[in-house]
């Protein structure tokens, strides 16, 4: 037996290939013989055998078709039923800003200690009188949820954007779906119950506490309700204010943004509570009424079933 390469044109299939090589295996034994004969000059008779190949379906023994592996196309779909990984919800937002490109405004407003974006969604409808809101969500990465109420809130507000009034678009939505974005994704590959950044100190991946390393009375509580100055402590502070890449990115947005920011809410999951200054004292802070009617509100419209 041979093998003959012959090129064929392929059958109708969902393929984006024009051509392709098939193989087949030729089997001498498929052949039958004729004789021709001729008669020669001088009366005799010559007879000349010929090879002749039976008809294509008795002459293939097997067809072997190269193998080509199709990639498959990674389908990245957000939805609020399970929780998702750092590129989808990335992805969510770039699709966002897309899809409604005279509100939506993706930008990166730091890097994180392993080097990934901090990506955030700002939706706004470009007004010069607008104040600005800041929402962020996964501060302490285990907290998934966190996330998922951020993007939800993001989803409803560009989707229905039209339809509310001045109080809610006269406003400039910053919206951090993963403020920490090393931990998020550690907790899903490595320990699901991590609270800090990737942080190394020491020679060793400690990680800081990010909810405790801004300037505002650093150092000055320790204990299980403050912060600690042991690395290995889960409420370790850093090593010093603003320390860590994470919490730069917040202060420089904030203070760089010629839009006065009016509301800041950070969310969180531990326990289902709404907190306000202060944070390091019992005294009641300037605006005290003002945030105690807010969260009074906000406490009476949430669903307790959620």
């Amino acid at each position: 037996m041979s093998v003959i390469l012959k090129s064929a044109r392929p059958r109708r299939v969902k393929s984006t290939m024009q051509r392709q090589d098939l193989f087949y295996i030729y089997d001498d034994r498929n052949e039958s013989s004729e004789s021709d004969q001729t008669e020669c000059a001088d009366g005799s008779t010559q007879t000349k055998l010929n090879k002749r190949r039976r008809s294509p379906a008795t002459s293939l023994k097997n067809i072997i078709t190269p193998r080509r592996k199709l990639k498959k196309r990674k389908v990245r779909f957000m939805d609020w039923k399970k929780y998702h990984r750092l590129s989808v919800i990335y992805s969510f937002i770039d699709e966002l800003e897309r899809d409604f490109p005279a509100i939506c405004t993706v930008s990166v407003i730091g890097k994180s200690v392993e080097g990934r974006d901090i990506k955030m969604l700002k939706i706004s409808n470009s007004n010069a009188n607008n104040s600005a809101v800041w929402l962020d969500a996964c501060i302490h990465p285990r907290e998934w949820i966190s996330t998922a109420v951020v993007t939800y809130i993001a989803d409803v507000l560009v989707r229905n954007f039209h339809t509310f009034s001045t109080s809610i678009t006269n406003k400039d939505w910053h919206i951090i779906p993963v403020l920490n974005p090393d931990g998020y994704e550690y907790t899903h590959t490595g320990e699901r119950m991590w609270r800090k950044n990737r942080a190394c100190y020491g020679g060793e991946c400690v990680g800081v506490d990010l909810n405790r390393n801004f300037s505002y009375a650093w150092g000055q509580s320790n204990g299980e309700q403050g912060s600690s100055d042991e690395p290995t402590h889960v409420f370790y502070r850093g090593p010093a204010p603003f320390s860590e890449p994470e919490t730069v990115a917040v202060r420089d947005t904030i203070l760089g943004s010629v839009t006065p920011f009016k509301v800041f809410l950070s969310f969180h999951s531990y326990f289902e509570l709404i907190i306000f200054p202060w944070g390091n004292r019992k005294d009641p802070c300037p605006d005290y009424l003002h945030l105690l009617e807010a969260g009074t509100i906000m406490a009476r419209v949430t669903p307790r079933n959620t």
